[in-house]
């Protein structure tokens, strides 16, 4: 896969925290890839109703390839390596990627 596209919406392995098993879920990249193993910087997507403060729902959901109403997991912010990546279903509309900006800036205290 080439370089993943800042804000997009891709397929990727993703670990569980409960267990050592691994599912295919919707993640959002929000860095480019870093370092000799090309790690990326995502924020996993849920379409479970329940939310931390600081995740935000996903109003343009189908402009970014998702199949319902989506919530971004901001405090699950994670690192993967790109290779994780599987496909990407779509791109956050421009409102979507502002919220989501301030949520990050929230989360690191920005």
């Amino acid at each position: 896969m080439s370089s993943p596209v800042l804000f997009g919406v891709y397929t990727a392995k993703f670990p569980f925290l409960e267990n050592d098993k691994e599912k295919v879920r919707p993640v959002i990249v929000v860095t480019k890839p870093y370092g000799r193993y090309n790690i990326v910087t995502v924020i996993p997507v849920s379409a479970s109703a329940e939310q931390e403060e600081v995740d935000i729902e996903l109003l343009k959901w189908q402009d970014a390839g998702l199949l319902e109403p989506s919530i971004a997991r901001v405090h699950r912010l994670s690192a993967l390596l790109q290779s994780e990546l599987t496909s990407q279903l779509g791109v956050l509309s421009a409102k979507d990627e502002t919220s989501l900006l301030k949520a990050l800036k929230k989360l690191l205290g920005l």
